[in-house]
């Protein structure tokens, strides 16, 4: 996976993240792009690997469970 914070909180929410920390994530599955022609489209299974098998997540809210 791979995060966009939709905020500076989030960012510093995601930056607080340890490894083997469980986390729950509040988003939606985007498709990046830019007007160069650059584009990230975001896998849409869970089946795939390789190239394009990556998940590109826009989290708007992020919680560290204890």
């Amino acid at each position: 996976m791979h995060l966009i914070p939709a905020d500076a909180g989030v960012r510093a929410m995601l930056n607080r993240v340890r490894p083997g920390e469980v986390v729950r994530i509040e988003g939606f599955l985007v498709d990046a792009s830019r007007p160069d022609g650059w584009h990230w489209n975001s896998s849409l299974t869970r089946e795939d690997t390789g190239n394009g098998a990556c998940e590109l997540v826009y989290v708007e809210s992020l919680t560290i469970q204890r």
